[in-house]
């Protein structure tokens, strides 16, 4: 099978033009993919055997049970490929790994890292940017709902490609809904509120919501769908304290104080609904075979998240394909490396029985993957998935906003306005030292 073999033109005569330039250098001096300049472009070359056999190094956090599903996948891209060689290593403590690997130069040819590390991961140069590959393996933009697409494009450049979205799912009990009139999950705000109050009566509750994770999830996507924003375009500023966190809270709030009960710590709503006596819980789709399914001894099931708010809007996460930084980059192993992206990409139908909604638009739109449940149920989330800005240390500054919804939640704070107000300046100070610490550019 042919691959396409990536060759920097001149790459000799551009790096003594480069330390020229700077004085001079030493065989320790290491030029980044960031120090290449944009008048020097990748070129493409189609090979057969010229690089041999091509081993390839690929790292991903899968331990649970979706890892052997990846392990299906790989197995079967070296079986149709007999010029290159996948080695899959599953790592736990995954960013501890990576950037152990990174200070030893022994970083994978491939890692997947979540959308919102992605930029972190960038400016600590544990990746490099795949702008050429992307171009060269037909991998379009077009193909991918917007938020996961852009959550891999960091300070112009893109580092990363969806591979999958793991979205926020509503998870309900069937047959408390079928004993209280309700043949089908509500879908708005006005049919949610219906289904939670008529199924709320004696031990059983209609919806339950903790004080614990995912509740700052939950309250970024009915922020969201209030019309507001965690942050502003470039990540500079916090944003949360708006009319429409206020709204979120309330509407959270009030959740709790009509159909839930208080206080709860987390997980205590996924017990409560394996046990049979809840009609509706919001938590990850990464819980669907926990509490549907075998997992449960009712009519357990799973849908798309309603829409709350008047805007659509679903909190999610991302699996994103990135190439990590190499000491002396290899044109055989990138070529082989952007031929085993496109084929996870093109080949993720397998990836969604783990319990994923494919990026790709035209694999999530396949009949193939829609014979799969709950997840075809789940998938219309991808189009309304948001992603926080892609900036470094973007997930540090949502530190003070988990604290005050957990507080608001828990009853030990009151104001919600103030708790907001307090989390964004806080942030605002985190994002101010981390613009500091990284920079403007990886």
């Amino acid at each position: 099978m042919k691959f396409r073999k990536w060759i920097f033109p001149g790459i000799g005569i551009l790096l003594l033009i480069l330390l020229a330039a700077c004085g001079g250098g030493s065989e320790e001096t290491a030029v980044s993919e960031s120090d290449t300049p944009a008048e020097a472009p990748l070129v493409v070359e189609e090979v057969d055997d010229s690089c041999g056999t091509v081993e390839l190094q690929y790292w991903n956090p899968f331990t649970g049970p979706d890892g052997p599903f990846m392990g299906e996948i790989v197995e079967a891209f070296n079986a149709e490929n007999d010029n290159i060689s996948v080695v899959m290593t599953t790592q736990s403590e995954y960013y501890t790994q990576l950037s152990t690997a990174a200070a030893s130069n022994t970083l994978p040819d491939v890692a997947i890292v979540h959308a919102d590390q992605v930029a972190t991961q960038a400016f600590r140069n544990i990746l490099r940017p795949i702008d050429e590959i992307v171009t060269a393996n037909g991998i379009n933009g077009a193909d991918y709902p917007a938020g996961a697409w852009n959550a891999g494009e960091v300070a112009g450049r893109r580092y990363s490609i969806p591979l999958d979205i793991h979205p926020m799912t509503m998870f309900y009990n069937a047959d408390l809904l079928a004993a209280a009139g309700f043949d089908t999950p509500p879908t708005t705000g006005e049919e949610f509120a219906a289904i939670a109050a008529a199924v709320t009566d004696g031990s059983n509750n209609g919806f339950m919501i903790t004080s614990g994770f995912p509740i700052r999830q939950i309250f970024d996507m009915l922020l969201y769908q209030y019309g507001g924003t965690s942050f502003n375009a470039d990540g500079t500023e916090a944003t949360w304290n708006s009319e429409a966190g206020v709204q979120a809270l309330e509407w959270m709030l009030a959740a709790q104080s009509d159909w839930s009960q208080p206080n709860l710590e987390v997980d205590a709503e996924l017990n409560a609904f394996k046990g049979g006596t809840v009609g509706l819980i919001w938590n990850g789709i990464w819980q669907t075979t926990n509490v549907t399914g075998d997992g449960v001894e009712f009519d357990g099931q799973a849908t798309a998240v309603p829409q709350i708010g008047p805007q659509p809007a679903t909190w999610g996460g991302s699996h994103q394909l990135t190439m990590p930084t190499q000491a002396e980059p290899d044109s055989c192993k990138d070529a082989a490396a952007g031929t085993f992206i496109k084929y996870l990409l093109d080949n993720s139908v397998t990836w969604a029985q783990a319990g994923q909604l494919p990026a790709n638009n035209v694999v999530r739109s396949s009949a193939e993957f829609l014979a799969i449940e709950p997840q075809a149920s789940i998938a219309p989330s991808a189009e309304h998935v948001f992603f926080p800005p892609a900036v470094p240390g973007i997930t540090d500054a949502y530190g003070p906003l988990d604290e005050a919804v957990s507080s608001l939640m828990a009853g030990t704070a009151t104001d919600i306005q103030a708790a907001l107000d307090d989390a964004a300046a806080r942030a605002n100070q985190i994002l101010a030292e981390n613009k500091d610490n990284y920079g403007d550019s990886p």
